[in-house]
């Protein structure tokens, strides 16, 4: 066990397939995930979006908007008809990015056969949203407790029952704090952020657009030093504004570990994924197995993340005692 400090990037992704191994009971909850967004009727936006598209384009329209911002604007509402067209409010139940839930079908490219439920009011689209991603984001915590209690350096093997219950509960208090306390974060620094854009881009688009994709690195990194921080929650039941300060550390004191972690995780994941996808486009028979495929192999890169978080954290904490 001393040695766990010592585990580098690769030991860290061999070690989450290698504990993840056969136990195929941790792909349910993602399998199960994926097979509910392929078979049950989607939860549809096409209205609210074709409304919000038309705005746009009147906006672009209107008599004085330079040609330039006349362009952006119409490229935004075919943006939004395209989004609107594919987007299923039931994939809020899918947390990929904050508790590492993988999933084939998340983007849509399978639909449903069923006949969809059609949402014509923001305040409907709205409601249904947070209930899905409240609801998404309990089972994800369940889902990372499982992982974690698989893990030596877990320290969750002994919990059990109510008591698993009871944790779990707490640690998706604690996420959903976390996710308010980073929301309010956000807002604070983009809402003076896009009435900067937006007064820039009226006058000059290029340069409006070069702004925007300065913010929006901003935003990369923010979410990069945070990388940790759900992990925290789940290993280490720790308090939202503890686990923000925990992720920020470790990530500054191992940052290139992390950001190599990070980019080879993500190629593993997007690669196999975009290949499974293109594997169900072909036959419906394919679908089944490439969802299974792809919770495995996204079911192992989250154990590799628990192990990675651990093993920086003992790393750490080494380097303090000496």
């Amino acid at each position: 066990m001393e040695s766990w400090d010592r585990v580098s990037v690769i030991d860290s992704l061999s070690a989450g397939f290698r504990f993840l191994g056969w136990r195929l009971e941790l792909l349910l909850i993602p399998v199960a995930l994926d097979l509910l967004l392929w078979l049950a009727p989607q939860f549809s936006v096409v209205t609210l979006a074709e409304e919000a598209a038309h705005w746009y384009r009147e906006l672009g329209a209107v008599e004085g908007v330079p040609a330039d911002a006349a362009i952006l604007t119409q490229q935004v509402a075919e943006s939004i008809e395209q989004f609107g067209g594919s987007f299923n409010l039931l994939s809020a139940l899918v947390s990929t990015t904050l508790l590492h839930m993988p999933s084939l079908l998340v983007t849509g490219s399978q639909s449903s056969p069923l006949p969809p439920i059609e949402l014509t009011t923001p305040i409907e689209a709205f409601v249904f949203w947070v209930v899905f991603s409240l609801l998404g984001l309990l089972i994800g915590v369940v889902y990372l407790d499982l992982l974690a209690r698989r893990l030596p350096i877990g320290g969750m093997a002994a919990v059990r029952g109510g008591v698993l219950a009871g944790r779990a509960i707490a640690q998706w208090l604690q996420v959903i704090a976390f996710v308010l306390l980073v929301a309010l974060l956000l807002l604070a620094i983009y809402i003076p952020i896009s009435v900067a854009l937006s007064i820039v881009t009226l006058v000059s688009p290029a340069l409006g657009s070069l702004l925007a994709l300065g913010s929006g690195a901003l935003a990369l990194i923010i979410f990069f030093y945070l990388y940790f921080a759900t992990a925290g929650i789940v290993m280490d039941n720790l308090s939202a504004p503890e686990a923000i300060k925990r992720s920020f550390l470790l990530v500054r004191a191992h940052f290139f570990a992390t950001l190599g972690f990070f980019a080879l995780s993500t190629l593993i994941g997007l690669g196999i994924s975009l290949l499974l996808i293109r594997l169900a486009s072909y036959a419906l028979w394919a679908v089944t197995p490439a969802i299974l495929l792809n919770a495995y192999v996204g079911t192992g890169l989250a154990m590799a993340l628990l192990i990675f978080y651990r093993t920086r954290l003992l790393s750490s904490e080494a380097a303090l005692v000496q």
